[in-house]
């Protein structure tokens, strides 16, 4: 599937956003065919800046974030519905790439809702007492990028198209994906969110359960009751992988291949959380440019 001609210049900014911000899951992409390529940057920076908005751009001024929600969602029916609509600037640049990637590969509209309606809840929710409660979150925040992806990489298999069944499992698989994406971030945060947004998204019924508080978390106190409750956020992190990895099998091979190393480059993180002692109130880890070629290189070579 080619881009039409007039989406390009629209579509190289999206790569550059994603580029710049997604450097774990940018080099899974390349494993992907150039339009798949395209596609998925594009999503990624239709994701990015509304994330922007909330988090950084506006994280002390929730109403003009949520301001800006609103008027993003605005302009995104208006291009979802006309996406011949000139765009006049880089935001409107970005919603018409995404528009004709939606049309283009029948990506439900009700998926960008979820993930909208889960950035404005950012703007005024800041605990979560139970995993249930965070996982409604996630849907909209992680696991809808999961099945955007999905229904892109998996645009020309036929079983997925046809088989009923079939799809709904690979589409659940990718739902666990993005939500083991986004468990490695928020326990990569734990320190950034509460210091810079004052957020806590580990469920605060597992902090009572290892008698770690909320002020323990400001106080950057990484006590063996901290210790006890990010291992086990890990082991459930973990099992989140393990579930998405079946679906990784049942996916495209060369897609499967891109997905793979993404996902290996994701979990390496809980890796470097672990070297680093389980301190993320002092630490962010991260994997050096080095390590992410080394382990997409291995990860290639392993899993052919």
């Amino acid at each position: 599937m080619t881009p039409y001609p007039q989406y390009q210049q629209d579509i190289s900014l999206c790569r550059e956003i994603h580029k710049k911000y997604g450097k774990s899951f940018y080099f899974g992409t390349f494993l992907f065919s150039p339009e798949e390529h395209d596609a998925i940057c594009v999503l990624y920076a239709f994701f990015r800046l509304p994330d922007e908005y909330v988090d950084t751009d506006f994280s002390d001024r929730k109403d003009i974030a949520l301001s800006k929600l609103e008027k993003w969602n605005q302009s995104w029916h208006a291009f979802y519905e006309d996406d011949s609509k000139e765009a006049v600037d880089d935001e409107s640049r970005v919603l018409k790439a995404t528009s004709y990637i939606f049309h283009a590969y029948n990506i439900p509209f009700e998926y960008s809702q979820s993930f909208l309606a889960a950035m404005i809840q950012d703007t005024h929710k800041e605990r979560y007492e139970t995993y249930p409660e965070l996982e409604d979150y996630m849907y909209g925040s992680a696991s809808v990028v999961g099945l955007m992806v999905t229904h892109v990489i998996c645009n020309t298999d036929a079983k997925f198209l046809q088989d009923e069944i079939y799809r709904k499992d690979v589409l659940l698989k990718a739902q666990r994906l993005g939500e083991a994406f986004q468990m490695t971030n928020f326990l990569r945060d734990v320190g950034e969110d509460m210091k810079i947004r004052g957020r806590i998204y580990l469920p605060l019924e597992d902090l009572k359960k290892f008698g770690v508080s909320e002020k323990d978390i400001a106080d950057k106190k990484v006590t063996s009751e901290f210790i006890s409750l990010m291992k086990y956020e890990i082991e459930r992190t973990n099992e989140l992988y393990k579930q998405a990895d079946e679906g990784i099998q049942m996916l495209p091979k060369k897609a499967g291949r891109g997905v793979r190393v993404a996902r290996v480059l994701y979990a390496e993180i809980i890796k470097k959380i672990k070297q680093n002692k389980y301190d993320v109130l002092h630490t962010r880890a991260r994997v050096s440019f080095i390590g992410k070629v080394s382990l997409a290189a291995q990860t290639l070579i392993y899993k052919k």
